[in-house]
């Protein structure tokens, strides 16, 4: 590593995995042109970039999450098919449970926002009204009094 000079912490991670006795018999122009490669990379951030390291016990795991504008060519794509597939086990298992999860709380949403909507219902229901102990207290709020009890027969639930 001795024309070696800092270029971005990638190049650097990379190579410092290659043994000195080989990087030692790198001529400066190989070099420059290594570091050439490596600054003309145009490695941009992500409009949505997530990265998350997931606590399960006994378990190391990550979710990275990553999207923006389609930047590879065609033949880039065609060769990373075969690299990277898409129906491997855990990426069904994952998208599956992904979309459980989508359709459980996408429906629980739903029948929440219809309940209320359909809560206000004119329905009217008898109940009793305990704090009315007498005939007169019953009659006089415009209530029934039967069975030793003040009744509301147009009580409604939403009260």
């Amino acid at each position: 590593m001795k024309y070696l000079q800092h270029v971005d912490p990638v190049f650097d991670q990379l190579f410092a995995k290659i043994p000195s006795e080989i990087t030692d018999t790198f001529t400066k122009e190989q070099l420059e042109a290594i570091k050439k490669v490596f600054g003309s990379r145009n490695w941009t951030r992500h409009p949505l970039d997530l990265r998350v390291s997931l606590p399960i016990p006994r378990q190391r795991f990550y979710l990275v999450l990553l999207a923006g504008p389609e930047r590879r060519s065609k033949q880039r794509l065609q060769s990373e098919k075969s690299v990277y597939r898409f129906r491997t086990p855990g990426n069904i298992v994952f998208l599956v449970g992904f979309f459980i999860i989508l359709l459980t709380s996408g429906l629980t949403t739903f029948s929440f926002i219809l309940s209320l909507l359909s809560s206000t219902s004119t329905s009217f229901y008898p109940t009793s009204i305990p704090w009315l102990y007498s005939k007169f207290e019953c009659e006089h709020t415009g209530r029934i009094w039967r069975y030793e009890k003040c009744w509301d027969y147009e009580h409604n639930p939403m009260f």
